[in-house]
This record gives C-alpha cells, structure tokens and sequence, in this order.
C-alpha cells in the first residue's frame, strides 16, 4: 500500500469511527427491520403484551438473537436483562448525572432496559422495563422510543424521551446481535392469542420437551421462548388435535378460528 493510498484508507476509517458505523453491517440492518417491524405494529400487541415482548418479538423478526439465553446472564441483577452489546449506561448515582461512553452512538433499533425506580421528567417507569429505540437525535442519544405495558396499556406506542432528563435509576442501551443458528437447533415463539388459558406441549419425536398452561391471551403467562436441541429430528408444537412443525427464528400462535369456532396452531406472518 503507498502513501496516497494508506492516506484514503486512514480517512476513510476515520470517518467510518466519527460517524459510529464501525459496528458490523448485520447489526445496523438488524435495527433497521426491527424500526420496520415495529413501526407496522402500533396500536397492536406484540407476543402477550408485555414490555419485553416487544424487543424480543422485533429481534426475531429481524434475525436478532432473542433467546434470553444467549444473551448472557442477566445484568446488574436477576430479572435485568441483557440484550446485545452494551452501547451506554444513562444512570443516575448519589444525584449525579452520568452517561458512561458518551462518545458510542446510539442507532435506532438499540434496545432500551430501564432499572433501579427509573425517572425521567417525574415519568416513573416500570421495574425493569424494556422499549427500542425508535429515533435518535443529533447527540446520538435516544429521542423516541417504542414500548409497550406503560401505564397498563398493552399495545405498542411510541413515546418522546429525553435521557438527559434521567433524575433517578439507570438505562442501559444495547446493540442487537444477529442470532447464531446451530445445526439440530431451534429457536422460536409461542403466543396464545385466544380467550381462554391453551395447553401446550413442545415435543420431538415421542419426546416432551415442555408442556405449559398458557394463559389467555394479553397476559403475562400467554408468550413464550424456546431454545429446543434435538437429535436431528425437527420439534412441535401440540396443542391438543392441533401439531404444527416449528422453523428457527419463527413465532407461533394458539388461535381462535372467527368461523368455525375452533383453536388451531399456526405460524405468525411476520
């Protein structure tokens, strides 16, 4: 490489750095589609409703990793989850404000974890809270956010937020990662999207894996995540007469049929 061209190469990295696209290409696109995804979802429920449901639906759907467990373990504490690389922490510590890497940019598509009684602006938030970021501003801080189970209300919305305002708890802010696939490994959702509480059993072969009571729909106990490795053989989903084979990175839904007055088992069209 000669000088000229060592030159265009330094400046060009140096741009990439200064404007925080220095992260991999998978993860910019990855928010890109979970903004996509969310933005058709407003005034709907994602999964059972709650806060997190909403990252960890909009991660499926954009090829994220949303399995808690491969996310690492919770952080700080049991119950904070963790949902990519750590881009900052907004936290506020004996009255002082902080903002722990105030030079790494935030992108749309970050996932938001409130904690510690957050605050912002006499808003108080949820004990661990979960919203994505639906805009930035030019300091590269989150401007507005998409979240869902604030203040009982149990659909997506888009809220204003202003982290500079943060008088008390912490936010952490993380980068989403593409979801590693495995051979004979299987990552997907179930969501029970009836009226009343649905059995559930996810078996492969003549093997039970799971079998759950999903409660009725818009609840807290009718969303869940699995990570099934088999030995080959691809995993179901059994809802008493109903089986549906399940796809890695697919959600799935108990449902009721508006016609036939019926419950099935079907595949989420995301």
């Amino acid at each position: 490489m000669n000088r000229f061209s060592r030159s265009l190469w330094q400046a060009g990295l140096a741009v990439l750095i200064s404007s925080g696209l220095c992260l991999p290409v998978e993860a910019q696109s990855i928010g890109d589609k979970m903004v996509t995804f969310l933005d058709g979802q407003v005034s709907s429920r994602v999964g059972g409703g709650g806060s997190s449901d909403t990252a960890t639906e909009a991660l499926r759907v954009a090829g994220g990793e949303f399995y808690p467990g491969d996310l690492g373990p919770n952080y700080p504490g049991d119950g904070d989850s963790v949902w990519g690389t750590l881009v900052t922490v907004i936290r506020v510590t004996d009255g002082v404000w902080y903002d722990s890497y105030p030079d790494s940019a935030c992108q749309p598509g970050d996932v938001l974890q409130f904690g510690g009684s957050a605050k912002i602006n006499d808003v108080s938030y949820p004990t661990r809270f979960t919203a994505v970021a639906r805009t930035v501003n030019d300091k590269k801080r989150p401007s507005a956010v998409y979240q869902q189970n604030f203040n009982s209300v149990r659909t997506v919305k888009t809220a204003a937020i202003d982290v500079t305002q943060l008088s008390q708890g912490w936010i952490r802010i993380y980068r989403p990662i593409a979801r590693v696939d495995a051979d004979n490994s299987w990552k997907f959702t179930v969501v029970n999207n009836t009226p009343s509480s649905q059995p559930f059993t996810v078996m492969f072969g003549i093997t039970t894996v799971s079998s759950q009571m999903a409660s009725s729909a818009n609840t807290s106990g009718s969303f869940y995540v699995f990570k099934i490795t088999t030995d080959g053989t691809v995993p179901c989903v059994v809802n008493n007469d109903n089986t549906i084979y399940v796809e890695t990175g697919k959600g799935n839904e108990i449902f009721s049929s508006t016609t036939s007055n019926t419950i099935g088992l079907g595949q989420l069209s995301d």
